[in-house]
């Protein structure tokens, strides 16, 4: 949608322009997508779709084959295929839709390369030290891509890599014994790190991140670590307390710099059903089973309310950042 468009949807919304006149004003005032748009949508479509089927057929292609394929010629196809892609590289413009694809594609491939190497030495090596190696190579491609689906895919890598090696290992890197309850203290410091290194990357003066959805995911992500570790304080406020201090520090924080600061609604709302969630759950310890089965009617109103009360408020928050959008363009 382009921002002619915006403008005009909006100014339909403020009772500027009436419902039976919006089409002739889209119109009038080129808010309508032309073909040109939508040819250019459709390209940037079947781009990364090309490059999807691409890179799974080539992992496809292993797996059927795989017994009549040598191990030589599996690893010549791979690495070749990766000096390709990047000399393909080298001949698209910097971070154009087409290099970041291209960068896109030179990941999977590593993925690739990384999955026969295991499957083929058989070392006894952990799947996790597979990803990690993975997650460090997609690392340069990402910085040299600055765009938010390449981080994304590099943060889902690393909480995967750190998913896989609490699966064999009880301590965190040979000093903290952790269970399972413990390991998404660790998925909320992992995400927690990662928003603010995609934050600052973005605020750069460069910038080295050309918009904020990966620093918003990974603080969203790591806002759902914390409705869970705030749960597990009201279960067992003795053993998870310092959880619950690190939920404690966050959610002040979050709100000081994403509502007084600055206003960002996605990471708001985050915020909000993690308030919710951690209040319900008081409540909820509160009542226990003292009520018997009125608990669920009242937990239930308790739980429309709050939904209700949250929406109420995000709306309010929306209408509040578009008309600071407004202000500033003006």
């Amino acid at each position: 949608m382009n921002e002619a468009r915006q403008q005009m949807l909006k100014w339909q919304e403020q009772g500027l322009i009436d419902n039976s006149n919006i089409e002739q004003a889209l119109e009038l005032g080129g808010g309508k997508n032309t073909s040109a748009q939508w040819f250019t949508y459709i390209k940037t479509m079947m781009l990364w779709l090309g490059v999807l089927a691409l890179a799974s057929g080539i992992i496809f292609f292993f797996a059927y084959n795989w017994d009549d394929i040598s191990d030589f010629t599996k690893f010549a196809i791979v690495q070749g295929l990766i000096v390709v892609a990047f000399i393909a590289y080298t001949q698209t413009r910097r971070f154009s839709i087409a290099s970041t694809s291209t960068l896109f594609f030179m990941t999977m491939l590593f993925g690739a390369l990384f999955a026969l190497f295991g499957q083929t030495y058989q070392t006894g090596k952990d799947p996790w030290q597979l990803f990690l190696i993975w997650t460090l190579f997609t690392t340069p491609l990402a910085f040299a891509s600055r765009s938010s689906g390449m981080w994304l895919i590099w943060l889902g890598l690393a909480n995967l890599t750190l998913s896989l090696y609490s699966d064999v290992h009880r301590t965190f890197w040979g000093f903290w014994l952790f269970s399972r309850e413990h390991l998404m203290f660790v998925f909320a410091l992992l995400n927690m790190t990662a928003g603010l290194f995609f934050e600052l990357l973005h605020k750069s003066k460069a910038p080295l991140l050309f918009n904020r959805i990966a620093a918003q995911t990974a603080l969203v992500a790591a806002m759902v670590c914390l409705s869970f570790l705030s749960l597990y304080f009201i279960d067992n406020p003795k053993r998870y307390y310092q959880e619950f201090l690190l939920f404690l520090l966050w959610m002040p924080a979050i709100y000081y710099f994403y509502r007084v600061k600055t206003l960002d609604v996605l990471i708001m709302a985050s915020w909000a059903v993690a308030t919710a969630v951690f209040a319900l759950g008081l409540i909820a310890k509160a009542i226990n089973d003292d009520l018997d089965g009125l608990a669920f009617l009242l937990f239930g109103l308790l739980i429309i309310g709050a939904s209700t009360a949250i929406i109420k408020w995000l709306i309010y928050l929306l209408r509040e950042s578009r008309a600071t959008e407004e202000n500033s363009h003006e």
